[in-house]
């Protein structure tokens, strides 16, 4: 799993390793738990964050499985990195996991090396005593440093795990109820053959309603605004493909007519083939465009929504544009997480299937090879 730190964001700048490690934590959004992390410096700009768990550099297809973050190191041309072992054992005991990590690196890269356990941290390799005492130094210290705290001031906070960091809560029973209602008539209202061309320019108008619900907050706050009715009517409009396909094109800048051309297709291959175009524009770097903040975060806010109020079986739709969405962002990590969470509730979901593809890969979105910026990154391989 990786991050990319956010290039509208005032560059964050590093003057120590103890500054990268206390940055680590924010950039992946929780705290890294029996992980190799690999944080990858140019400059004094941190430019790539990426974790892989303990338990997944032990299997057999490890090796392999690190082709993505090879590809980002690449392209992130770092001057130097920290390779940070994330456990409350020995770092010793899983050296041999460590050095399948540091095996992507090139191998003039400078390396530093540290142990970061739940209460401590130190150099791994450092003899000086006054640098690394034997017992390491607390990890308190890093959150009291001046990176930790500029990123409380900043309002940042920081989950326990992945799994916290990434959950998506289920409202309540009564507001799921709702939402399965609404759902339910809205997929029957839409079943014929003669209602269903009038039906989809409904269910994208609903989705677009929805958007207009969310208060025009920077982090998307404000999704309660959207109730459990119209939550259940955009889960049931993005569980038809070409329905689906409009609302992604309606996050794209410059392709909110083909969202609506989108619907008047009849051939669903047409449909597929029309998506696949929309991803590759946001994929090719000659034509990419970085994704609106404002739009995106209202977009996430609605299918988090969604998600929360939808029955499990019109999940998969909303989970993944949500990870499609992540990925754009150069959020690695939880299109990572949210992808995963879409195969789980659809294994043979087409769309789930194309996205997952592009995170493992580690390919970057198009605005990031464009603009010369840090590398969108490979997924997370564990849960933490």
């Amino acid at each position: 799993m990786t991050s990319l730190p956010d290039t509208a964001e005032p560059p964050l700048t590093l003057r120590s390793p103890q500054d990268l490690l206390a940055a680590v934590p924010y950039q992946l959004g929780f705290r890294p738990a029996e992980s190799v992390v690999l944080a990858c410096v140019a400059g004094r700009r941190l430019v790539l964050v990426a974790r892989v768990g303990l338990d997944d550099l032990g299997t057999p297809s490890a090796h392999d499985g690190l082709a993505g973050l090879r590809r980002a190191v690449r392209h992130a041309d770092p001057d130097w990195c920290a390779l940070i072992v994330y456990t409350d054992h020995d770092p010793a005991d899983v050296e041999d996991r460590a050095e399948l990590v540091r095996d992507v690196l090139d191998p003039a890269t400078r390396v530093e090396e540290w142990h970061v356990s739940s209460t401590r941290f130190r150099g791994l390799g450092c003899t000086d005593a006054g640098c690394c005492p034997r017992d390491g130094h607390p990890v308190e210290a890093l959150d009291s440093g001046v990176v930790g705290a500029a990123q409380v001031l900043a309002g940042r906070t920081v989950a326990a795990s992945a799994r916290a960091a990434f959950e998506i809560r289920p409202a309540d029973r009564a507001v799921r109820d709702l939402a399965a209602r609404a759902a339910r008539r809205s997929e029957h209202a839409g079943r014929t053959d003669d209602t269903r061309t009038t039906w989809r320019r409904e269910a994208l108008a609903t989705w677009r309603q929805a958007l207009r619900c969310v208060p025009p907050a920077p982090d998307g706050d404000g999704a309660d605004a959207v109730g459990p009715a119209l939550a259940g009517r955009v889960a049931a409009a993005l569980a038809d493909r070409q329905v689906r396909d409009a609302a992604l094109l309606t996050l794209v800048p410059g392709h909110d007519a083909s969202a609506r051309s989108t619907l008047e297709c009849a051939d669903p291959v047409g449909v597929e083939e029309a998506t696949a175009r929309a991803m590759a524009a946001v994929t090719d770097p000659a034509v990419a465009v970085r994704p609106d903040a404002a739009t995106a975060a209202r977009a996430r806010a609605v299918l988090e929504r969604t998600v929360a109020c939808a029955p499990r079986r019109l999940q998969a739709a909303p989970l993944t544009l949500l990870a499609f969405l992540a990925w754009w962002e150069g959020d690695g990590a939880r299109a990572s997480h949210r992808v995963a969470d879409a195969l789980d509730r659809d294994p043979g979901y087409r769309l789930a299937r194309l996205v997952e593809g592009v995170v493992g890969t580690g390919l970057p979105p198009g605005w990031v090879r464009r603009r010369g910026a840090a590398p969108a990154q490979p997924p997370d391989r564990q849960v933490g």
